[in-house]
């Protein structure tokens, strides 16, 4: 009997963030809280495992540095199931050995390598490309002659985030042949997303910037750090050409064959989350599940609810495709979770949701124009030359060099470049508001600046108290302008679902410098974004061509259409998540309309243990969880009562 019991391995603390470029380059690093240990593969206690090191020669004489634990004793007939481990960028084989040994001990063939370039493997990184994939392809190859320690080469599980991610997933594209995968925090247009709407993020300088004892790159990587300092166009122009070559393979991902799960943050400062939307609707070739929300990694925010969630999305995959054998099936391939208010500490918290179509397909965009008085207003102004300014107020021939150095607040900096900002604001909303998926922005803009023109939109909710808090950002950089000349530009944002409270205002900041202070936990002082340093006004036209369009879930009255239709929600008890659990699980239920909700735990003598809702609520989707730290191993049931409607399900605790 395989036990569904998953430990989840504690993610790294969140970096000190202090003033020194080492520092800009362990923020720039991975954590692995994505990472969680697949399901025992029997109920035995642990297994000892043996440790070998070992090296595999590539195509072009390239080492690559590995590493794999074995199960002591008889594997199971056809060997044990196997999962590969993927390291992110500037990491080794020794970042994932832990994991490895943790998972190879419940009854599991592992390995991990270190990617060319990085830890002890020869050769120069080329950034995340084909060359990589391809080394990924020889790896596998590779591991599944080694029948002899107990192998299974028909059940092998690939795992990793960032580059561990992305790696694998393009490999897929390009004939990997594996039981499965799971890629988080890899969108396949990566490489453009560093670069996006003509901008540099912050983590793409810093990712390109390690010192050998890092990565080794490639020439040609290694002169991208020169190309993001220059401010010659013709520097901006080979990036900009480069960088996606070999890199960037969501046309490509139609060809893949290995059912995948794929994962983002919405607040990912590295990529943009759209790319794994859209992603999703070209992996034609076979099966996965989206999620899109809380991921541990790249700057984005933790949830424990959503932590939860993920132990039992993990064990339904892994028991269908690593087994052989149905998990608790759940319908929707598409799931998702909304920021929203309240806050808590550092991070929004997070509602669970879910669709059975691609998010792109179930929302209309909400569009808000910029008008005058600062306002955001569902009418456009009918002036076509009322126009409001950025200055972007750069002197003393302030070099990109320095203004990296200082992290963009030091004396020098500070003397040389000021940041400024304009913001539009919306009435107080007078019901929720649900944002999922890409916003879109309409520029009609006109600057003095030559060569180059810089918009960077923030969006916030501001709640009625006048506190607020961003939510994420749109940014564009025309890098072919011309000084004076009136243009108008379309471009896509930063994907998000954020759900807007009642009361609440939505409020879009549009700045020259892109820093905010929520982002200061990962990027201290830097900006999301390398700021253009060319002195000048830029111009916003308050006109029918100036206005933002976010992308929202249709309502009819209060209720919410998750599924491309006019359907409220109905009375429902969701079986709790993970179930069995030790010691929290979730439980999700759903309201057609508001009233006095109780939900009970009982236990199997009908003695109930604890009482988790009793208040009136409004119509709606909730998740509530349940800690049963204090209770004994065994089988409990839950009860909801809402109005006439009353329904009962089993949890099962095992400690």
């Amino acid at each position: 009997m395989r036990s569904a019991r998953i430990v989840l391995l504690a993610a790294f603390a969140l970096l000190y963030i202090v003033q020194s470029a080492e520092a800009q380059h362990k923020r720039a690093r991975d954590d692995y809280g994505y990472l969680k240990l697949l399901p025992k593969y029997t109920d035995e206690p642990n297994v000892a495992v043996t440790r070998t090191d070992f090296t595999v020669t590539l195509r072009d004489g390239v080492i690559l540095d590995a590493l794999k634990f074995i199960p002591q004793g008889t594997p199971p007939a056809g060997g044990w199931p196997t999962v590969i481990f993927v390291h992110g960028y500037g990491d080794n084989k020794e970042t994932l050995a832990g994991f490895a040994k943790a998972q190879a001990e419940y009854g599991y063939y592992t390995t991990t390598f270190s990617m060319r370039g990085q830890g002890n493997s020869t050769g120069l990184s080329n950034l995340i490309s084909n060359i990589e994939a391809q080394d990924m392809i020889e790896f596998v190859n590779f591991i599944k002659r080694d029948t002899l320690n107990g192998i299974n080469p028909g059940n092998i599980l690939v795992m990793g985030g960032s580059q561990g991610g992305l790696v694998p997933y393009m490999a897929c594209t390009m004939g990997l042949n594996v039981k499965t995968i799971i890629s988080a925090l890899a969108p396949p247009n990566f490489a453009s997303s560093w670069i996006e709407n003509g901008c540099i993020k912050m983590t793409f300088l810093w990712t390109v910037e390690y010192t050998s004892d890092t990565a080794r790159y490639t020439p040609q990587v290694d002169r991208m750090s020169n190309w993001v300092y220059s401010s010659a166009k013709q520097y901006w122009d080979s990036l900009a050409y480069w960088l996606p070559q070999g890199r960037d393979f969501i046309n490509a991902v139609p060809n893949n064959r290995v059912p995948l799960i794929m994962e983002g943050s919405w607040q990912d400062k590295f990529f943009n989350a759209s790319g794994i939307m859209k992603a999703s609707v070209m992996n034609t070739g076979s099966n996965f599940r989206l999620y899109l929300g809380a991921v541990q990694g790249h700057g984005g925010d933790n949830s424990p609810t959503e932590d939860t969630w993920h132990m039992q999305f993990f064990n339904d995959w892994f028991f269908t495709w690593l087994f052989g054998t149905p998990g608790t099936k759940v319908p929707n391939r598409y799931d998702f979770a909304y920021t929203t208010q309240p806050v808590n500490g550092l991070y929004w918290s997070f509602v669970h949701d879910s669709a059975k179509v691609d998010l792109q397909t179930i929302t209309t965009p909400y569009r808000l124009y910029f008008n005058t008085n600062s306002r955001l207003t569902t009418t456009p102004n009918n002036s076509t030359t009322t126009r409001v300014s950025v200055r972007n107020q750069v002197t003393g021939g302030l070099t990109m060099q320095e203004a990296v150095n200082e992290e963009f607040t030091g004396t020098t900096f500070t003397s040389k470049f000021k940041k400024n900002s304009v913001s539009f604001t919306t009435a107080a909303l007078t019901a929720d508001k649900k944002w999922i998926g890409i916003p879109k922005v309409s520029l009609d803009y006109l600057s003095t600046a030559s060569t180059f023109a810089q918009y960077n939109y923030q969006v916030y909710e501001v709640k009625a108290d006048g506190t607020q808090k961003l939510i994420n950002r749109i940014n564009y950089t025309d890098r072919s302008y011309t000084a004076n000349s009136r243009r108008n530009k379309g471009f896509e944002g930063q994907a998000h679902a954020h759900i807007f409270k009642a009361g609440s205002k939505i409020k879009i900041t549009i700045t020259n410098l892109d820093t905010a202070p929520d982002d200061q936990w990962f990027l201290g002082t830097n900006p999301f974004v390398l700021p253009v340093l060319n002195n000048g006004y830029n111009y916003l036209y308050l006109s029918s061509k100036s206005y933002i369009d976010l992308p929202l879930i249709p309502v009819s009255g209060d209720e919410v259409s998750r599924d491309g239709n006019e359907n409220p929600y109905s009375f429902e008890l969701g079986q709790n998540y993970p179930n069995p659990f030790n010691p929290v699980t979730v439980i999700n239920y759903q309201l057609p309309q508001s009233g006095l909700v109780t939900l009970k735990i009982f236990d199997v003598l009908g003695r109930e243990v604890a009482a988790l809702v009793n208040e009136v609520k409004d119509a709606g989707k909730y998740n509530i969880t349940f800690d049963g730290s204090k209770l004994s191993s065994g089988i409990y049931f839950y009860t909801i009562s809402a109005g006439s409607f009353k329904d009962t399900k089993r949890m099962i605790l095992v400690k």
